[in-house]
Formats: C-alpha cells, sequence, structure tokens
C-alpha cells in the first residue's frame, strides 16, 4: 500500500472559497428574511446601496 505525500487534493484549493461563498449566500438568506418581514423590498435596498 502507497502513502502519496506532496499531492494536494483539488478540494483543498477551492475550499476557502466553498466556505466564503456559503457564508454569503447565508447572509443573504437572512437578509432577505428580516427584509420580508419589515416589507422592505430586496432590490430597492441593492439600489440604495449603490447610490
Amino acid at each position: 500500500m502507497e502513502i502519496k505525500r506532496g499531492k494536494k487534493g483539488i478540494i483543498s484549493d477551492y475550499l476557502p472559497w466553498i466556505l466564503i461563498a456559503v457564508a454569503v449566500l447565508v447572509i443573504l438568506m437572512i437578509t432577505i428574511f428580516l427584509l420580508k418581514g419589515k416589507g422592505i423590498s430586496l432590490i430597492d435596498t441593492i439600489k440604495n446601496l449603490f447610490r
């Protein structure tokens, strides 16, 4: 049985980006849920951010 050393898996290269993407999606979902309860449209909020 051979032990391969010095090779990184592809998942280790992309893991930080996957974690960042999941965190951004969670924040977006929480924001949509909170704004929906207040009756504020998400599109209007995004428009106000870029003004």
